[in-house]
């Protein structure tokens, strides 16, 4: 299964290392800067279940960070229930000045994002990733591409708005790639708003979409609303949306053959006297390299060129350089 794969909406959010977001490894940790969430979008139970924000000081968490470095974690994946929300708590924090004094105070060789609400990111934003330590990828949730379902979620973000930030990163950071999270089957989800998010998406263009099949979650705003989409419609549409997903996701891989990239190397399998070692890139394409078994990878980062596509394991082979 795709480490991205998930069929229905998850009972609460949980940190993006049991979600599926990223793996979890030797190689990779997961820092917990904050608990809680502020808004109220009608279909998340998180509110309820997890309270009101809490972040934690940016001194503790960059001294996390120094103690994994040592111990030879090579990636930080800075997570929480609403990862731009931090700070909101705190003097004179932000998820902006959290990232530059990770930036500037620790050695860790690379740093992640798990799941950011669009509307979080100040202007200024993608100037951090002018450091090549933060990888250049973003998992960006939209849920909708049709305005009127954005607004029966209580989503803070307009389909126009969301693609103004996306021009944005892609312009500022090269080989960008944005992940989103859909829900399909929203109560009230006409079939003239399902085409708006099937064009939206189409346009807009994502390297991965996690497909939530939306079902009620009692204590929901959204439990109570009128009009529930038939399960048979919300299962057809979800089909059609995976189908333009895995499209999006293949034209986004050819996007990828013929660079020279760096790739973390996180799991060996050995075939024979063949080795062949799986990882992945700055902007978190899964890559496959053959080598013999006198060579050890594992938790390395080295240099490839990304040749060939093998579009049924949707994962990139490459040469060691």
């Amino acid at each position: 299964m795709d480490a991205f794969a998930l069929p229905v909406m998850p009972k609460i959010v949980t940190e993006p290392g049991e979600s599926g977001l990223f793996i979890r490894g030797r190689h990779r940790a997961f820092i917990k800067i904050q608990d809680g969430c502020r808004y109220r979008c009608t279909f998340c139970i998180v509110t309820v279940a997890r309270g009101a924000e809490r972040s934690r000081q940016e001194a503790d968490i960059i001294d996390e960070i120094n103690k994994l470095s040592q111990q030879g974690i090579q990636e930080i994946v800075l997570t929480g229930v609403h990862v731009g929300g931090y700070g909101s708590d705190l003097d004179n924090s932000t998820l902006y000045s959290l990232v530059q004094r990770v930036l500037a105070e620790t050695d860790i060789p690379r740093v992640r994002f798990a799941s950011v609400e669009p509307w979080d990111l100040p202007d200024n934003f993608f100037t951090l990733f002018s450091d090549s330590r933060l990888m250049p990828h973003m998992h960006l949730p939209i849920q909708s591409g049709a305005d009127s379902v954005l607004r029966r979620m209580a989503r803070r973000c307009k389909t126009a708005e969301f693609t103004a930030l996306l021009e944005q990163a892609r312009r500022d950071v090269p080989d960008f790639n944005v992940t989103t999270d859909i829900i399909v089957g929203f109560p009230g989800e006409t079939e003239a708003e399902w085409a708006e998010t099937l064009a939206y998406v189409e346009q807009t263009g994502f390297g991965h979409i996690h497909i939530f099949t939306y079902s009620a979650r009692e204590g929901t705003k959204a439990a109570r609303l009128e009009n529930q989409v038939p399960e048979p419609v919300r299962k057809q549409r979800s089909q059609s949306l995976h189908e333009l997903a895995e499209k999006l996701k293949q034209d986004w891989l050819q996007r990828q053959l013929g660079r020279s990239v760096d790739v973390l190397w996180e799991r060996r399998r050995e075939e024979g006297n063949q080795v062949f070692y799986s990882g992945y890139t700055p902007n978190y394409c899964k890559v496959v390299a053959k080598t013999d078994t006198s060579i050890d990878l594992e938790n390395r980062i080295t240099p490839v060129r990304l040749r060939v596509l093998d579009e049924e394991s949707a994962a990139l082979q490459g040469e060691l350089l």
